[in-house]
């Protein structure tokens, strides 16, 4: 029996909506592993971004740090008033600048990415990881295209 049209649509959606779930569970997993590496260097989820964002050698511009987080300056600038809180940075007017604590829990993000790498890339072959890494990196193209086209 040939399927119909229909069929191959429900079947598309299927599969969609499957890759879907799948990049959404996978996300999730890997978001739980880096807040359990994160803690190790008392780092809340999204902290480490907000670190980032920031210039390691001059103070960085609360709108240009926002742009580049992707939110509203009042965002980032609450965000940076946690951290100045626990002395990882320093907030004056529209600027924000690590301070020598804030500089070394930076230095130590790369090391918690590294070790959840470690903890994904550990359980797979070298062939399956490059597939991986592959297809992941087709798959953020295609997101990020997608999200352009719908801002």
């Amino acid at each position: 029996m040939v399927p119909t049209v229909i069929e191959a649509t429900r079947t598309d959606d299927a599969e969609k909506e499957a890759l879907a779930a799948s990049m959404i569970e996978v996300s999730k997993l890997t978001r739980d592993l880096l807040a359990m590496h994160l803690a190790t260097i008392a780092l809340s989820p999204g902290e480490d971004d907000y670190l980032l964002a920031l210039s390691t050698r001059a103070s960085t511009d609360l709108n240009e740090a926002a742009e580049e987080l992707g939110v509203r300056p009042l965002v980032a600038a609450k965000a940076y008033e946690r951290l100045s809180i626990r002395n990882l940075v320093t907030v004056d007017g529209g600027t924000v600048t690590l301070t020598e604590s804030g500089s070394a829990t930076r230095s130590q993000i790369s090391t918690v990415y590294r070790m959840v790498g470690e903890d994904i890339a550990d359980r797979l072959s070298t062939n399956t990881l490059e597939v991986v890494k592959s297809v992941l990196n087709e798959a953020k193209r295609n997101m990020k295209r997608a999200l352009r086209q719908k801002r």
